[in-house]
């Protein structure tokens, strides 16, 4: 029985102590510098380029998005949040779309965490994605960040003159409330 009670507390400690750790990994630091620097494939689709304001360029970099704040979801085809998340990040686009005063100042694009293009169109595909979705299978992004990245992550980074980026904001895991999350999003444009 003795046995039992210290096993017992030995695991609330371990679990415990993990919480911790899983806020701590919260806290993400991101190195703008160097996200800046980071060079992406551009969308395919003609109407994502648009979107984003980028040209027929085969690569292009953050700071070349067209708007003052640009919504950065990191995810995995293969991560069960992102896709238990999705429906919450569609609706956090739409938002964005009806509100005349963010549609054109905030754009969004999420970035497949080493996934493939093929995985980035099956994800896109399966969950009806309609922002840009591109594909990070080298794993680029984790150079910019303090931590080993954790899907979904999401990074909303102020675009500023002279291709200088300002991350003001970061959230890893899921928004659940995306109205909540806009809130959030929008006190950034000040």
């Amino acid at each position: 029985m003795v046995n039992m009670r210290i096993v017992g507390a030995i695991i609330i400690v371990l679990m415990l102590a993990g919480f911790g750790l899983c806020d701590v990994a919260k806290t993400l630091s991101v190195n703008a510098d160097i996200l800046a620097d980071l060079k992406f494939n551009s969308p395919e689709n003609l109407a994502e380029k648009k979107y984003l304001g980028l040209s027929d360029g085969k690569n292009f970099r953050l700071p070349q998005v067209k708007a003052r704040l640009l919504i950065v979801q990191l995810f995995s085809m293969y991560c069960p949040i992102c896709q238990r998340d999705a429906h919450a990040v569609n609706e956090l686009h739409s938002l964005l779309q009806k509100v005349p005063g963010l549609r054109d100042e905030v754009k969004m694009l999420g970035i497949g965490v080493g996934n493939t293009p093929y995985e980035v169109n099956v994800f896109r595909e399966k969950f009806k994605v309609s922002f840009p979705l591109i594909p990070d299978d080298n794993f680029a992004i984790q150079k910019a960040l303090s931590d080993e990245i954790r899907t979904p992550t999401f990074l909303v980074v102020k675009l500023t003159a002279g291709g200088k980026l300002e991350v003001v904001l970061t959230k890893v895991g899921e928004i659940k409330e995306s109205g909540e999350f806009l809130k959030k999003i929008a006190a950034k444009l000040n």
